[in-house]
């Protein structure tokens, strides 16, 4: 195949296609082939339909499918060659069809799509929370303390992080068994506001509480919950292990606690070199896609959007669909943006660099296009401003959910029984 670019008008290019007879007649070959395996005439096996009857019948046919394959072999080649991305999915084209034993001469408009310069990439700013290694590795092992916990029966009352041993019987039907439970108070395991009744109770004290529901859309006040009486049978308070060195030979394979602690912090800081990766990446695209705006083509994002949609299967409606689409427009704009900075310095992979990420199944092209792509979100980051802030408090914590409340009141007054 060969080609000369005829006409260039704003982002619109013409281009003349030339494919060799010989490669035209390989290209009838294959498709009268599979178009007669495929055919079911009678009297005729699949395969063995004459070449007479498929031109008379199908001609037209296979000269279109021919033209299609041509056409579609160069496209991908020029695109390839001369880096293009296209504004539109399909180059609109003559009507010119291939004959056999002659050259396929055709033209073939490309619309182009130019990404705006980038800008505001160097000196991205990123603002990253201070490592502290010793607390970090003093909350894993009160983490690992809390998974150890065990737990006493305690003479007074309840108080948060104790084990409640309660009974519970739901006032429905005659015949209801009481279901026993141990609760973890500030765990709020049954749903807010038990727990804090429970708190200040001791063995023995019963009350009746039912659950309350927050009124609706429209003001109108829901039905509030069935009434279930909760007897408390036991207190029980934690016991954490010590952090010694039996605790470092019991959870770290450790002769000492301070061996213990050094292994840790090493697992700890590998991990937060990683986490720290991810989050300058994170705040760097962020930052690339808030100073870079543009409308990305339409095609690129429905691809994409298609191909998000088809991973959240099982996850219709209309949040899933918008989602699809605001990430899919996201994703192609930070292609592009990265693309776009990838030329602007001049940077482009090695051979062999390009051959090793070709070999993991990917095309050419696509190859380029990450390796490319990758250099480019490493020279922004290698041109970051990065500046260390001191940890919030909380950081790291889920949000407080915000709307209505709703849980547990108590219907009648906590009183003392008789527990046996």
């Amino acid at each position: 195949m060969s080609y000369e670019i005829v006409k260039t008008e704003e982002n619109r290019t013409t281009v003349r296609f030339t494919e060799a007879a010989a490669d035209v007649d390989k290209a009838f070959a294959g498709i009268r082939s599979r178009i007669g395996k495929e055919l079911r005439i009678p009297g005729f096996r699949p395969g063995h339909i004459p070449r007479s009857i498929l031109d008379s019948r199908f001609g037209n046919l296979v000269r279109a499918e021919v033209a299609e394959l041509v056409r579609e072999r160069a496209v991908e080649a020029i695109i390839d060659e001369k880096d293009w991305l296209l504004a539109e999915r399909t180059p609109g084209g003559d009507g010119q069809l291939p004959s056999e034993a002659q050259d396929y001469i055709y033209e073939l408009t490309f619309s182009l799509f130019t990404t705006p310069a980038p800008r505001d990439y160097a000196g991205v700013e990123i603002r990253l929370p201070r490592f502290d290694r010793e607390g970090a590795i003093d909350r894993t092992l009160d983490s690992i303390k809390e998974k150890l916990v065990t737990f006493e029966p305690a003479e007074r009352p309840a108080g948060r992080g104790d084990l409640v041993l309660v009974e519970a019987t739901q006032e429905t039907a005659a015949g209801t068994q009481p279901e026993r439970m141990a609760l973890r108070l500030g765990e709020d395991n049954l749903g807010p506001g038990l727990d804090r009744i429970l708190e200040g109770m001791s063995a023995g004290a019963a009350f009746t509480a039912r659950i309350s529901l927050p009124p609706d859309k429209d003001g109108e006040q829901p039905a509030e919950g069935k009434p279930t009486s909760f007897l408390v049978h036991q207190v029980r308070e934690p016991r954490y292990p010590e952090l010694d060195d039996e605790l470092a030979k019991k959870a770290g394979g450790c002769d000492t606690m301070a061996e213990f602690r050094g292994k840790l912090g090493e697992r700890l800081s590998v991990r937060w070199e990683e986490e720290r990766g991810r989050e300058m990446e994170d705040q760097a695209l962020s930052a690339l896609l808030e100073g870079n705006q543009f409308e990305p083509p339409a095609y690129m994002v429905e691809n994409l959007r298609a191909d998000l949609l088809e991973e959240m299967k099982g996850k219709p409606g209309e949040d899933t669909e918008r989602f699809a689409t605001e990430l899919a427009s996201a994703k192609v704009r930070e292609f592009l943006v990265l693309r776009a900075i990838a030329g602007a310095e001049g940077l482009e992979p090695s051979e062999e660099e390009i051959a090793v990420e070709a070999a993991k199944s990917t095309s050419r092209s696509a190859a380029i296009d990450r390796l490319r792509n990758r250099m480019a979100l490493e020279f922004v980051l290698g041109r970051a401003v990065v500046t260390e802030v001191e940890p919030q408090a909380g950081d790291g914590e889920k949000p407080a959910e915000s709307g209505p409340e709703w849980g547990w009141k108590v219907c009648e007054a906590p009183g003392e029984e008789k527990v046996e």
